[in-house]
């Protein structure tokens, strides 16, 4: 047996999503899986601390204890209850919560938050963390990390090739060609993130349940075309992102650039759109429309999301279910994963996905 916990709390910041995965017979065994919600207050000063230009040092170290502590008790509970002894447990893989992710300037980091000794003290359990900052430290963007499990999970599934679209707060893609031993790899721009600001903005609500509220709007073109004239768009990959760049601030500008009114509900159709029109762009480039599209993430959700990118890509979406993997769990899955990949020393080349100009262990034992 080679059981692992993974933990994740995404750009979105709603929850820390919790699995125990045992990686057996060079397969994946989902033994439990358990979302626990972030609190309102938690999250926004998480949110505070990602859009502020500068964030004090006493604040990180609080929110690296505090969610560190989360992270740790939300360990806690899922091996109670998968019945499991901790002492079978090889390894908690954590990615923390992302507060800053700065992968170009002169002094390129990515910071994440959540104590991996809060986490051990809690569980009593060897953590791994920090799993960005080798590839940062190698030239490389930092993300996403996700496709090196896709490409895993392809070869357990025996896969050739396909595409896989995570849609969080931001979309990324993996084209994967196991034939030409290629895996490409890189953020396409915002998924849900604006969608749930705007929602919070106008509906007090922290996400736009089933696109419920888009789909009464209808999508402005013109506003549409000012959104995909951004330079992130039109940037050759390997690029990253995150909601530093793509926030309500973004959008307020792209809405000035307008001139003419709109309703709330039509910007809330556009913004749907653009995370629909900027995946189905990114298929169109990289020649995958007549591959096997899987979907990962939150946005899997939002109905009506999926039914504008089946319609524009004549409903070709697949989930992740069908490889056996909750949408919703795909990215604990893969920091499960990344922590065997490093007690084992894997090196890694990510070239391809990042830019990173050579191989690197993934992540930091705790």
């Amino acid at each position: 047996m080679g059981i692992y916990i993974g933990l994740m709390s995404g750009t979105s910041v709603d929850s820390v999503d919790s699995v125990v995965v045992d990686f057996i017979e060079n397969n994946v065994k989902i033994i439990n899986k358990k979302s626990y919600p972030i609190e309102d207050d938690l999250k926004n000063r998480i949110f505070s601390s990602v859009y502020k230009e500068s964030v004090q040092q006493k604040e990180i170290k609080l929110l690296d204890k505090e969610l560190g502590e989360l992270f740790g008790r939300a360990a806690k509970e899922i091996i109670q209850d998968s019945s499991i002894s901790s002492k079978n447990i090889k390894a908690i893989g954590s990615h923390g919560q992302t507060i800053k992710h700065s992968p170009e300037g002169p002094k390129p980091f990515s910071l994440q938050v959540g104590s991996a000794m809060e986490i051990t003290k809690i569980t009593g359990i060897k953590t791994i963390t920090n799993f960005r900052e080798a590839d940062v430290k190698a030239g490389g963007q930092g993300a996403p990390l996700s496709p090196l499990f896709h490409q895993a999970l392809f070869k357990m599934k025996d896969i050739s090739k396909g595409v896989v679209i995570n849609i969080g707060g931001i979309s990324n893609l993996s084209n994967i060609n196991l034939k030409t031993n290629q895996v490409t790899a890189y953020d396409i721009g915002p998924g849900n993130c604006l969608m749930d600001a705007w929602s919070k903005r106008h509906l007090s609500k922290s996400f736009d349940q089933g696109g419920s509220w888009a789909s009464k709007g209808r999508c402005n073109e013109k506003l549409l075309n000012i959104m995909l004239e951004d330079s992130f768009f039109h940037t050759k990959n390997p690029k990253s992102t995150g909601t530093e760049y793509f926030n309500l601030e973004w959008f307020e500008k792209r809405l000035k650039e307008l001139s003419e009114d709109i309703s709330n509900e039509n910007a809330q159709a556009t913004l749907c759109e653009l995370t629909a029109r900027s995946i189905f762009n990114e298929l169109v480039k990289t020649n995958s429309l007549n591959k096997k599209i899987y979907i990962c993430g939150g946005g899997i959700h939002n109905k009506f999301l999926i039914k504008r990118l089946d319609l524009l890509i004549d409903g070709r979406t697949l989930s992740t279910e069908s490889l056996g993997i909750d949408p919703d769990f795909m990215e604990a899955i893969c920091f499960a994963w990344l922590a065997k990949q490093r007690l084992k020393n894997r090196e890694f080349d990510l070239s391809s996905i990042t830019g990173s100009t050579r191989r690197v262990i993934l992540g930091e034992i705790y």
